[in-house]
């Protein structure tokens, strides 16, 4: 039961489970309307009334089952005790979420009716909707345009002191001049107020000859100075939009990204395949030398991905994920392609040993270099793969429409991981009870990778699997 609701419920890897938030915004909707016709007839009709009580069964129902999930309650109290176990509770209802789910509830008790108002709290969660548009994915664009724009040079700031102390020392001008003939003046204040308000050549406000010439000059010097704003921020915008499409950013301040080095046709595959995810858009970095088109939801960063500071500058010491694809330039050897690859897998192992690597590699002699001396996570064979491919086809016809059915990122069928937790085993198991559950699922047990990040495909059923063990199923 558990595993059904987070998949439904929290698994953002679900395809479908937008249908589940697009249904919650429908009856949250619904639930506002019922409210709004209550406000004005002072109660509901019968079938409204019972539209909005099924309406409120399904909020607790909902509550109650997130509640359920937040925390593995049985394993935290086995392993760690009741007092962290109610911690891990207790910190999901403290969430800002949780909290307003909690206080739209509130007004359905009899008790609380002077709550019913909190109901309009319900609307925030619109915002889970709104990570499917376009803007909001590139959020990190418009940070980074702010940011840009936030360091820039000493002239904006130079200008903008030179406007403030004009206006100050204009409306001191304004209340000396004006305060004993003119009851608009008769303090610094309504002189400043004033200079704020001005908005033509000439007033008629000021009853002297010289507060007229000083109005006219504060007009005069704010169109030309805002004006010098304008064009300054204009061309600020213009330079860092130039700066994204061409990649020459500064330093990303990304988190748990994934940096791809190398522009080649499997590194557009790769980027393909994780942009299906929405919540990987701006979240991939590609690194490389080339010049490429905009690519919607990634950020493009022109530099050699070999060199330390090319790798500072998309923060790699905060990357989830680092990838490197043999990207060849002209004249380059297979050999040449490999030594690039290896060079920047042990700069990144050194500057980020946590980060997971998955390199790229022509020859399996220098992917020895790569497992032995760099000690990199993921070797990635190219032509041993698909030598291996075909050998299988020939050994069995027609398998290969197999291979893109269990690669198919678009499939539900495809290659998927779990862990004992989500299955609800809460101590090491015989693979023999792993293939019951899985069966019990309607799903194909494959194998595990095991702490050491060693794979068994198919293992025994004696075979005893921990909770740090990778399930892999179909």
């Amino acid at each position: 039961m558990k595993i059904f609701l987070h998949y439904w419920l929290e698994n953002n890897e679900n395809p479908k489970k937008y249908l589940v938030d697009l249904f919650l915004v429908v009856i949250i909707f619904i639930s506002i309307s019922d409210f709004c016709f209550e406000s004005i007839l002072g109660s509901l009709p019968y079938s409204l009334s019972l539209i909005d009580e099924g309406i409120i069964i399904i909020f607790i129902l909902e509550y109650l089952a997130r509640f359920y999930i937040c925390s593995n309650f049985r394993k935290d109290y086995k392993e760690k005790g009741w007092i962290y176990a109610i911690k891990q509770k207790i910190k999901w209802m403290l969430q800002w979420s949780s909290i307003i789910d909690f206080l739209a509830i509130i007004p359905t008790i009899n008790y609380f009716k002077m709550f019913r108002m909190l109901r309009y709290l319900r609307l925030i969660r619109l915002i889970r909707l709104l990570k499917a548009f376009k803007i909001i994915r590139d959020i990190h664009k418009l940070i980074i345009i702010l940011k840009g724009m936030r360091e820039e040079n000493r002239v904006f700031y130079l200008f903008f002191s030179a406007t403030i102390t004009l206006i100050l020392i204009t409306s001191l001008g304004l209340y000396i001049t004006e305060s004993t003939a003119s009851k608009d003046f008769n303090s610094y204040t309504d002189s400043l107020l004033y200079a704020l308000k001005t908005i033509e050549l000439l007033d008629d406000t000021p009853t002297t000859f010289i507060g007229k010439i000083l109005s006219s000059f504060l007009l005069i010097s704010n169109i030309a100075i805002f004006g010098f704003f304008i064009s300054i921020i204009s061309n600020k915008i213009k330079i860092l939009m130039d700066t994204i499409t061409t990649g020459k950013i500064q330093k990303l301040n990304l988190t748990n990204h994934t940096v791809i080095c190398g522009y080649t046709k499997s590194s557009q595959n790769v980027i393909k395949d994780l942009l299906r995810e929405r919540r990987n858009h701006n979240q991939v970095v590609l690194i490389t030398t080339k010049t490429i088109e905009d690519i919607s939801g990634v950020i493009y960063v022109h530099a050699d991905y070999t060199e330390y500071k090319s790798l500072e500058k998309v923060n790699i010491t905060k990357a989830k994920n680092a990838i490197v694809f043999g990207e060849s330039k002209e004249s380059d050897t297979i050999r040449d392609i490999d030594l690039r690859t290896v060079m920047t897998i042990f700069h990144i192992e050194k500057m980020a040993p946590h980060v997971h690597t998955i390199a790229e590699i022509n020859d399996s002699q220098n992917a020895e270099i790569i497992q032995d001396k760099i000690n990199g996570d993921e070797i990635i064979y190219k032509e041993l793969i698909d030598a291996k491919i075909i050998s299988n086809c020939i050994k069995t016809p027609n398998i290969s429409n197999l291979f893109y059915d269990l690669f198919d990122l678009k499939k539900e069928s495809g290659i998927q991981t779990t862990t004992l937790a989500a299955l609800a085993f809460t101590k090491a198991v015989e693979v023999k009870k792993v293939k019951q559950r899985f069966i019990e699922l309607d799903k194909t047990f494959l194998g595990i990778i095991d702490a050491q990040n060693k794979s068994h495909i198919s293992p025994r059923n004696a075979t005893m699997v921990t909770d740090q063990c990778q399930l892999i199923y179909i």
